[in-house]
C-alpha cells in the first residue's frame, strides 16, 4: 500500500477503559510516498469523540477497543463505526 492512514487513539486518563481508535483517510505525515498530509487538529479528536459516543463506544467502561474511520473532504463529520 503506497500510503499509510493517519491514526490516532482516545483513551480516558483516569479511570482507563475502553480505547477509541480513530484511523482517518489522510497521509500520515511520515509516508514514503511524500502524499499531502493533515494534521490531527483539537477539534478533529472531539468531533470523533461525540461520533463515537453516539456510536455505542463508552469510554468509562473496560472492554475492546472500538474503531472509527473518519474523514471524507465531502462529508467531515461522518464516519463508520466498528467494534472490534
Amino acid at each position: 500500500m503506497a500510503e499509510t492512514p493517519l491514526t490516532f487513539a482516545v483513551e480516558l486518563a483516569d479511570p482507563p477503559g475502553a480505547v477509541m481508535v480513530v484511523r482517518t483517510r489522510h497521509a500520515h505525515p511520515g509516508n514514503w510516498m511524500a502524499l499531502p498530509a493533515k494534521p490531527v487538529l483539537p477539534a478533529d479528536v472531539a468531533a470523533a469523540i461525540r461520533t463515537a459516543l453516539a456510536g455505542g463506544w463508552t469510554p468509562t467502561s473496560p472492554g475492546p477497543a472500538f474503531s472509527l474511520l473518519v474523514g471524507n473532504e465531502a462529508a467531515p463529520n461522518r464516519g463508520r463505526l466498528t467494534a472490534e
